[in-house]
């Protein structure tokens, strides 16, 4: 039997409610790749791992950089007409920071935290891990700040902060180190944050960086304990990224730790994913643009809000606000949310007002964008609340997320034939939208879950190299409620909470 990848339960409180406040978080992408990584290593995907709001994320946005300040609005409807009998509209709200300023990149006062244990042995993780920064220095500056910390049983300063210069010094360092010993995750970072703070400037962007499998085991380990000082730190203005590595990561707390220190949070399975996380996106890694992000969404009179990615459960009747941590230089950041209109007659109608708070973090002010959403009520036959090719993409994206929390709970129950056609009939989807959309990202996620039926179709005993590639049945003989064909947009997939 393929074993389901299981995350450790005591942590699964303190996720839950850091979910709750934090919403959805700029820079925070690692459910995605973790996910892969679970599949393609013939595992199932468990239901916590999988954050709808940080996998829909994950995906290259192309929304419009702001011209006049640091942080951009985006909307765009499903389709921009709606049924006069009234029905579901999606709108995609769509948030974009300046790549570039006028002020520059802020200088970095950096502290990078290395895991050296004995468990980065596998996985080659302790390779990743220094090529990681050999390729992360190609985005400092000669007059940043860094200084390098290891750690395993303990943790120790292998260089004190001083500038990057040529960065040869540091190469060097991190070329001697060597696994092995125990994992004191939190002395390590706690001497990561006692560094940082020694030569705090306010002129520059004081950061941690850790790079770990977060798989603490000797001196404090208690999860609660380590996101609290982390925190306390971040309230001093010193933020916190971490970057996870190996499948056997502990993705709860790595993920709580970088919402509670107020950065981002990847996961790096490959040489691709490396040069994602330390050259296309270290930008947005480093440097705060956008700081207190509020995204309220409040909808019309007579409009109903069915839901919204990145929020626990139905969202209020009255609107909803996510609060999200901030946001790096050329960040991009999308919520996708789901009205219902009541029958109207003809003619422009007012569906939502979409209002976004944030400190300018050059400026240092509050700044408001607010913006409402429009339709045209129009009598329609054949309503297709997904016309719209680039939002169609992204709502499939969402669905993708959701049918891997829905085929964990299928296997988990026993019911393998359903989630073999959950995925077979997800794959569909996704190369039908990758078709129209031009979307390599989406035609590799079709593979994935062409891969991943290979895993549920195995729980079943089924050959697909030796047997004709039908749906697997269950002896039972229990009627499926997921056809092999492509699922129309308008079958909504089982409630669940999405994070």
């Amino acid at each position: 039997m393929y074993p389901r990848t299981r995350l450790p339960s005591r942590l699964l409180p303190l996720v839950f409610a850091m979910s709750l406040v934090s919403g959805c978080a700029a820079g925070v992408d690692a459910s995605k790749a973790y996910s892969r990584g679970v599949i393609n290593r013939g595992d199932i995907v468990p239901a916590e791992a999988v954050r709808i709001n940080e996998y829909l994320n994950y995906y290259e946005q192309r929304f419009p950089e702001p011209a006049d300040q640091p942080l951009g609005l985006d909307l765009r409807l499903g389709n921009p007409q709606v049924p006069s009998s009234g029905g579901e509209v999606w709108v995609q709200i769509g948030l974009q920071t300046r790549s570039d300023s006028s002020e520059g990149r802020t200088p970095l006062n950096l502290a990078l935290v290395l895991d050296t244990s004995g468990s980065m042995v596998s996985e080659d993780k302790m390779t990743y891990l220094k090529e990681s920064v050999r390729v992360f220095l190609k985005s400092l500056g000669a007059d940043d700040w860094v200084s390098i910390v290891a750690y395993n049983d303990r943790a120790w300063v292998l260089r004190h902060s001083q500038p990057v210069g040529d960065g040869s010094w540091i190469q060097e360092a991190v070329e001697q180190l060597q696994p092995g010993g125990s994992t004191n995750l939190y002395d390590g970072l706690m001497t990561g944050f006692d560094e940082v703070d020694r030569s705090f400037d306010l002129r520059r962007n004081n950061r941690v960086i850790l790079l770990t499998d977060g798989l603490a085991n000797v001196g404090i380990t208690n999860p609660e304990k380590i996101a609290a000082d982390a925190l306390v730190f971040s309230q001093k203005g010193i933020y916190l990224s971490t970057i996870g590595l190996g499948m056997d990561m502990n993705d709860p707390l790595l993920g709580v730790l970088a919402r509670q220190g107020n950065g981002a949070y990847h996961f790096v399975d490959s040489a691709r994913e490396m040069e994602k996380v330390f050259l296309e996106e270290a930008e947005g890694l480093v440097e705060r643009v956008a700081d207190d992000i509020r995204v309220s969404i409040r909808p019309a009179p007579g409009v109903q809000l069915l839901a919204v990615t990145g929020m626990e459960g139905p969202p209020p009747a009255e609107g909803a606000q996510v609060n999200m941590p901030p946001m790096g230089a050329g960040d991009s950041q999308v919520l996708m949310i789901r009205l219902r209109t009541r029958p109207a007659a003809s003619g422009p109608q007012a569906l939502a007002e979409i209002d976004v708070s944030y400190a300018d973090a050059f400026a240092q002010r509050t700044r408001d964008i607010r913006r409402q959403v429009e339709a045209s009520v129009v009598p329609i036959d054949n309503y297709n609340s997904l016309a719209d090719i680039e939002v169609r993409r992204n709502a499939t994206i969402v669905r993708s997320a959701e049918a891997l929390r829905v085929i964990d709970r299928m296997f988990g129950e026993g019911r393998y034939a359903e989630a073999w056609q959950v995925a077979h009939a997800m794959e569909q989807e996704l190369r039908s939208v990758a078709a129209i959309a031009g979307d390599s990202q989406m035609v590799q996620d079709a593979d994935l879950f062409q891969r991943y039926q290979l895993t549920l179709a195995s729980a079943l005993g089924y050959d697909p190299s030796v047997e004709p590639a039908e749906p697997p049945s269950d002896s039972s003989g229990q009627p499926q409620r997921w056809g092999a064909s492509p699922v129309p947009f308008e079958i909504v997939l089982p409630t669940i909470e999405v994070r």
